[in-house]
């Protein structure tokens, strides 16, 4: 998710000047050149990652019956897939299609085309995973937080006192 915020985010940076809309084509151009069906297989790794490290160790909280680790396991499962199908790129392709539409004008379309094929542009697309993974360090490190007022969330609804 955070790839795809990524690449939502720069998109936002150019402001359309022209009238012609852009292309489908020259769009999905754009998205080829940029790795972006890879930055979202990407993410969807990052988030079954995030959420195995985050909520399966709630399950091994003692005082759990095996019913209640037995749904939520069932939700984890539920949960990870969910995400997967409502973030695959087959259903969020249409929504870059849109927003990139609504943002850039063909004209700023093709610029983009011409940077993404420059060496300067392939080196940027290269070099994005390694941003994102920085960007994930930092994330996780904050993560700690979040885990711990989850845990906390986890025990108040499962009604048992927190540890």
């Amino acid at each position: 998710m955070k790839r795809l915020l990524f690449i939502l985010l720069f998109a936002a940076l150019s402001v359309p000047v022209h009238a012609e809309p852009a292309q489908e084509t020259s769009i999905e151009k754009l998205l080829t050149l940029t790795d972006a069906q890879k930055l979202c297989d990407s993410a969807l790794a990052d988030t079954d990652a995030i959420i195995e490290t985050t909520l399966r160790p709630m399950l091994q909280i003692e005082g759990i019956t095996p019913e209640k680790r037995k749904m939520l396991e069932s939700f984890l499962s539920q949960y990870k897939a969910i995400i997967r199908e409502e973030f695959s790129w087959q259903k969020t392709l249409p929504d870059y299609i849109r927003i990139y539409r609504e943002i850039f004008t063909e004209e700023e379309i093709q610029s983009l085309i011409v940077f993404y094929e420059s060496p300067t542009g392939k080196m940027f697309v290269r070099k994005t995973p390694l941003i994102m993974d920085k960007m994930n360090d930092v994330l996780n490190q904050k993560m700690a937080t979040i885990i711990n007022r989850m845990h906390t969330a986890l025990f108040e609804t499962m009604g048992m006192p927190s540890q």
